[in-house]
């Protein structure tokens, strides 16, 4: 598989660091449900760290609090028990809130399964419980899906014109790799990254084969980090 270490756009420079943690780096340093099996230590401290579900993979109190700084500001799911955390600068999301976090605009956005259950009408996600998001730095526009599978509220996803698109595809928990290139095909994103495959047991898929299907059925181009 060829990969690129990352990905440059708008002046940022994005890197996937592993399952679904997103370093985003330019005049701010933001990180996207970092999870400390995936870090090395070596990261840069934060400026903004987003945690979309309370789920341990995607709320790691000890890699938030690794990351942090004195002046780290820390957005959150509604629900995430966020007591342990050190940031004195801490809000909480629910679906369709805003803000603007040092200079960062963000929108919680649905994630939920429809597909995936922990047992017969439970999911392993339930709306409500998660939330993607929407963010715009500077004027790069960046969509992190969250563990989800593909819903109808993606479809008006398209009308944000966005750049960069973060899609599960490993199955068991989120879309695999079909119902990724769906979202790809309603969302229209000019690149996608593809996350959440090949760390957690039962999470297998070829990030070549999603990229094969991807680019053969849209104009997407998807970019393995």
């Amino acid at each position: 598989m060829m990969a690129e270490k990352t990905l440059e756009i708008g002046g940022l420079i994005i890197q996937w660091l592993g399952h679904t943690s997103i370093g985003i780096y330019g005049e701010k340093v933001i990180y996207i449900d970092p999870f400390s099996e995936v870090l090395t230590g070596t990261e840069r401290k934060a400026d903004l760290i987003i945690s979309t579900h309370g789920h341990r993979d995607h709320f790691d109190v000890h890699a938030i609090n690794t990351l942090s700084k004195e002046m780290t500001h820390v957005v959150v799911k509604s629900g995430c028990e966020k007591e342990n955390l050190l940031s004195k600068s801490i809000k909480e999301l629910d679906i369709n809130d805003t803000c603007t976090v040092d200079g960062t605009d963000i929108r919680a956005v649905h994630a939920y399964n429809i597909k995936r259950f922990r047992s017969p009408g439970v999911p392993f996600h339930p709306q409500g419980f998660g939330m993607g998001v929407l963010l715009k730095v500077g004027a790069t526009k960046l969509y992190y899906a969250g563990d989800t599978d593909f819903i109808s509220p993606m479809k008006g996803l398209k009308d944000e014109k966005l750049d960069v698109a973060f899609l599960p595809i490993g199955g068991t928990y989120t879309m695999d790799v079909e119902e990724a290139t769906e979202a790809a095909l309603a969302i229209e994103p000019r690149m996608v990254v593809p996350v959440h495959f090949n760390h957690v047991k039962g999470t297998e898929a070829d990030p070549t084969a999603f990229k094969r299907r991807t680019e053969q059925r849209t104009k997407v181009q998807v970019i393995i980090l």
